[in-house]
């Protein structure tokens, strides 16, 4: 009976009480937030078009055209970001590039600028196309993050 008794006396101190409920919760929330305030730069916010970073006012999101993907590109080394891979990639006026990705190792490719598309040609790979970005701090061109390296 004793042992009856005990057992019923702690599972009456562990019981999950709707205070105990809404505390765990409100601690939760407040540490999320708490996350969330002290976030990393550059992490974009986007409002109405915009994207808005910690670090720099806010900047309109544009799709490029052929011609500003170009000017944009061409002749510079950018570090890449892609759900695949991490890396550099250098992109050149004849529509090559060559890349450096941290697990794959390097490479060269093909790009193409029509319009506002983007395709690029990674090895034997099909082309991947998208519509290039400008958010202020990066582009986002296909299903890459670019950010120009400055020499």
């Amino acid at each position: 009976m004793r042992r009856v008794a005990h057992a019923a006396s702690i599972r009456g101190t562990h019981r999950l009480t709707p205070r105990f409920v809404r505390t765990l919760t409100a601690a939760a929330l407040a540490l999320a937030l708490t996350a969330c305030a002290n976030g990393p730069e550059g992490v974009r916010i986007t409002n109405n078009g915009q994207s808005a970073t910690t670090d720099k006012t806010p900047v309109p999101i544009t799709d490029f055209t052929a011609d500003q993907i170009r000017a944009a590109i061409v002749g510079k080394t950018f570090q890449y970001t892609r759900p695949d891979g991490n890396g550099f990639v250098t992109y050149n006026a004849d529509g090559t590039f060559s890349f450096q990705d941290d697990a794959k190792g390097g490479g060269i490719g093909k790009w193409t600028a029509n319009g506002t598309q983007f395709c690029e040609s990674w090895g034997k790979g099909m082309p991947e196309c998208g519509v290039f970005k400008n958010t202020g701090d990066a582009f986002f061109a296909s299903n890459s993050r670019l950010v120009e390296m400055k020499t």
